[in-house]
């Protein structure tokens, strides 16, 4: 599915040109936010700069290779059908790249179910129906208020300004209802059986908190996203599909630096004048967008002295999202005959362990040491090929979230540190052989990736997963607006509106950019 190249966009930026610069804007970070974003800044004829401290662009949108397998960071993505929010976005900056459908987004595997979440939502109700006959007329209910709540929120503007108070609750009444809810208390409405509750938020992993602390909203947005726009693959893995987003940025004459590390942020007179690297060059430009982590931006980049007293406050307050540790194996095996062939398995070998064991990882317990350990596995190689080295070989990837700091205590070369990954990574492909049996004496090659890892190549604080928590009170319009006190300073990716995830990031470069040209691309809706 190759995307199709249109542009109808004029020269049109948030203030006028008053003195010289190097650029129109520059983006801090090659993430996918930020990536996008800068497409559509240069594709509306602004001189735009990327910046990454990395050697490839796309943050935590990437691949990379090892002994003829590729390993992806990042699974699947949704909204990518016609019409969907990501594939206008694509379709609108002329991205290259062609993805694959997946029909399940997730199996969620618990003692005694194995239950499909299938992108037709109609095939999903039917799954959840015929394991959970009792919760009929609950299941409907709550499928068919999900997607009137999603249609609420493509409905309404992708920033709140003062003229849009009056109306709000009569135009997105649902939004409202539902903003200040977690998804535990969502699904309360609609259940009784307590295993059926746990089996419908098992998708929360991918978010960054259980159920009873999520936000109702940025968990419907992940599984309506898949819901109604598909869940996909791009062909050729992330770093393909990053680099073709990369291309579609630099046709319109942007430019990106690679393995460049931006040392500061420049303000004066409460404005921002461009970035500082760090050799010390200096390069101006009348706006400036962070890709970066919301703690990297302000506490690193700018400094409380540039900061009003209340937005520093805020920035120094929000609780920030854990990191976890993926295990990437690479095997020679026959698995034909085991269905795995879906974004994600999420395995939990018990009920009513999730909030217990998450609570034990914050307080420092390596609760991944033991067994009887929750996790994802996925197989991306039955979508593409992950090597050249023959049949039957093949990408496994366990995912557990999320993993304690203890990780950082003797530092990324200590003998302990590798010591303690080794038992990790072993305690969860042990673990991973109830659904792979065999998997232990099938690998070829493993890599291990704890958040000094994702801290290191992302920059994000503490290898933060998500930057904040994608709680109620700190999500949607309670997450850090687009628009920064700092004239010409503006943030993109997790830290916005829509929080966590390729979907929400994709759509926040496209927001972020919108308020840049003065809604030129969607007068301020959520909707291409």
């Amino acid at each position: 599915m190759a995307a199709e190249h249109t542009t109808s966009i004029i020269h049109h930026s948030s203030r006028p040109r008053k003195e010289n610069h190097d650029y129109d804007a520059i983006i801090v970070g090659a993430g996918i936010g930020g990536l996008t974003c800068a497409a559509f800044l240069a594709q509306a004829g602004l001189k735009t700069l990327v910046v990454e401290q990395h050697f490839k662009a796309g943050g935590n949108v990437t691949s990379y290779k090892r002994e003829g397998f590729t390993f992806d960071v990042p699974n699947i993505i949704g909204g990518l059908r016609e019409g969907a929010p990501v594939r206008n976005i694509l379709s609108h900056l002329g991205v290259e790249q062609d993805f694959i459908e997946v029909e399940r987004p997730f199996i969620f595997q618990f003692p005694g179910y194995r239950v499909s979440v299938f992108s037709d939502i109609e095939k999903y109700k039917e799954e959840l129906i015929r394991n959970f006959p009792k919760e009929k007329q609950g299941i409907i209910q709550y499928l068919k208020t999900m997607n009137e709540i999603w249609k609420d929120m493509l409905s309404s503007p992708h920033t709140l300004k003062w003229y849009h108070y009056p109306l709000f609750p009569l135009l997105h009444p649902r939004v409202l209802k539902y903003k200040d809810l977690t998804f535990e208390r969502f699904i309360d409405r609609f259940f009784k059986d307590e295993k059926l509750k746990e089996i419908v938020a098992s998708g929360w992993g991918f978010l960054g908190l259980p159920s009873s602390r999520i936000s109702l909203l940025n968990m419907l947005g992940m599984y309506m996203s898949y819901h109604t726009g598909g869940a996909w693959y791009p062909n050729g893995g992330y770093q393909t599909f990053a680099n073709s987003v990369a291309t579609a940025f630099k046709k319109f004459g942007g430019e990106l630096k690679l393995n460049t590390r931006v040392s500061k942020i420049v303000v004066g007179n409460g404005q921002a004048r461009g970035i500082e690297l760090e050799d010390g060059t200096r390069i101006s430009a009348r706006e400036v967008i962070s890709n970066a982590d919301s703690q990297k931006t302000f506490l690193n980049l700018i400094g409380q002295e540039h900061l009003p007293p209340n937005y520093y406050r805020k920035i120094q307050g929000l609780r920030m999202s854990d990191s976890g540790i993926a295990v990437h194996l690479g095997i020679k095996m026959d698995i034909s005959g085991i269905d795995l062939n879906c974004g994600y398995i999420m395995d939990f070998p018990r009920f009513g362990e999730v909030n217990s064991r998450f609570e034990a990882a914050r307080r420092g317990e390596m609760v991944f040491e033991t067994g009887n350990i929750g996790m994802g596995i996925s197989v991306p190689s039955l979508r593409h090929a992950p090597s050249d080295s023959g049949k039957d070989k093949h990408v496994v990837e366990l995912v557990a979230y999320p993993v304690p700091w203890n990780f950082k205590k003797n530092g990324r070369s200590s003998e302990a540190y590798e010591s303690l990954k080794e038992k990790v990574s072993n305690a969860l492909i042990a673990e991973a052989e109830r659904t792979i049996p065999g998997l232990s004496a099938s690998i070829l090659i493993k890599e291990v990736a704890t958040p000094l890892t994702y801290e290191r190549y992302t920059g994000a604080t503490n290898g933060a997963w998500y930057d904040a928590e994608c709680t109620p009170d700190q999500g949607g319009s309670h997450r850090l607006a687009a628009k920064t006190p700092i004239k010409g300073l503006w943030l993109t990716g997790a830290k916005t509106s829509l929080g966590a995830g390729m979907f929400a990031s994709i759509n926040t470069g496209l927001f972020t950019a919108d308020s840049i040209l003065k809604g030129a691309l969607t007068g301020g809706k959520f909707l291409l």
